[in-house]
């Protein structure tokens, strides 16, 4: 698509107030983008949910509108524009009953896309919700699945992080423009997610990341998916709001149980009580999505009980370390009546056949 093409639909996109219902209203009553620029108010605001106040909005911006300024910015920053009506276009996403008229990407979207699992959750993430949200993009990633997330604080990091780390792809959607990363620590990690998937928004670019855009950011990551993983979640929370959004455009929401009392643990225990699949590991997500082909087969088993032969010494301090909460060393070596000599020594071999993870600050973790 040339740039006399986009045009009208970058136009529409950056007019306030149009909204992605009431284009696609628009879009199905004048028959195209160019129709709806060329209408009167008059003819505007007979459009059922328009009304003659956005029909006067629409004709006194669609001219303040700095479409070429837009596309100069688009050229600068490598970004492929992908409207609706573009064969490019995500099926995923131009199946919701709200998909946004225009993306903005960076990196590149494949047809393999379509097979994506969305991840989210707290950013205040703990420390067994970032080491299950890793283990569990891992399994997917091996299964074929496109990891998809928010890019932001906590349990979306670990997601992402866990694809690219596993050679898999990862999609970011943002609340903001696309060339605005926020949060800036996650610079680095943005232009790899470039490397090893894309990122898009809906925003126009130079959107600073209000708190408003967020929800609305929510539903491309569930609507991209074939279904939501909520890992961590208070009761109140942007993940929650993606659970929901998920459910609306009739995708699959599971849940990953966590410590009972934990207050990140009330929102997913929540949606299990209202019927998410309760989920452990990315086996039980493609038997829920009735995948059964050889993506199954590629799923990494979940070691619920340690498959790999221990030593006495080694299987006692295994024992000892939890999967949920890390552990010190000091602790470690306390609980097991080992001097920390020897302690260290035999975490080293834990950690080598994969059974423990160690953490900073010497703290360790059951994988």
């Amino acid at each position: 698509m040339n740039n006399s093409d986009i045009k009208p639909w970058i136009q529409l996109n950056m007019i306030s107030g149009i909204g992605p219902m009431r284009f696609i209203t628009l879009l199905k009553h004048f028959g195209s983008p160019q129709a709806i620029l060329s209408a009167n108010a008059s003819n505007l605001s007979q459009v059922r949910g328009i009304g003659p106040q956005l029909a006067q909005r629409i004709i006194k911006e669609k001219d303040k509108v700095h479409v070429d300024t837009e596309l100069e910015k688009v050229e600068k920053e490598g970004v492929t524009i992908l409207t609706l009506d573009c064969e490019d276009y995500p099926m995923n996403l131009k199946s919701i009953y709200d998909p946004p008229s225009v993306l903005y990407v960076k990196g590149k979207l494949q047809p393999g896309d379509r097979l994506s699992i969305a991840m989210v959750g707290s950013r205040a993430a703990t420390t067994y919700g970032k080491t299950t949200a890793e283990r569990l993009a891992a399994e997917l990633v091996q299964a074929g699945f496109t990891i998809i997330s928010g890019l932001a604080r906590g349990i979306d990091v670990a997601s992402h992080r866990s694809a690219i780390d596993s050679k898999g792809r990862t999609i970011a959607v943002l609340g903001c423009g696309i060339d605005v990363i926020y949060p800036l620590e996650n610079r680095k990690l943005f232009y790899e997610i470039i490397e090893h998937g894309a990122i898009i928004t809906e925003f126009p670019m130079g959107t600073p990341p209000e708190k408003f855009n967020f929800p609305q950011r929510n539903r491309l990551i569930s609507g991209l998916s074939l279904g939501t993983v909520v890992v961590e979640a208070p009761l109140k929370s942007g993940a929650l709001i993606t659970a929901d959004c998920a459910l609306e455009q009739n995708r699959e929401v599971f849940a990953v149980p966590g410590p009972v009392g934990s207050r990140l643990s009330k929102g997913t225990h929540q949606l299990i009580k209202q019927g998410a699949k309760l989920t452990e590991s990315a086996e039980d997500i493609i038997e829920e999505l009735e995948l059964f082909s050889e993506a199954l087969k590629k799923v990494p088993q979940v070691k619920k009980n340690i498959e790999i032969a221990l030593s006495t010494d080694e299987d006692k301090l295994y024992q000892i370390i939890s999967s949920i909460e890390p552990q010190h060393i000091d602790t470690i070596s306390s609980l097991s009546r080992m001097t920390a000599a020897q302690v260290a020594s035999i975490l080293i071999q834990l950690e080598i056949k994969g059974a423990v993870k160690q953490l900073m600050g010497k703290r360790f973790i059951r994988c």
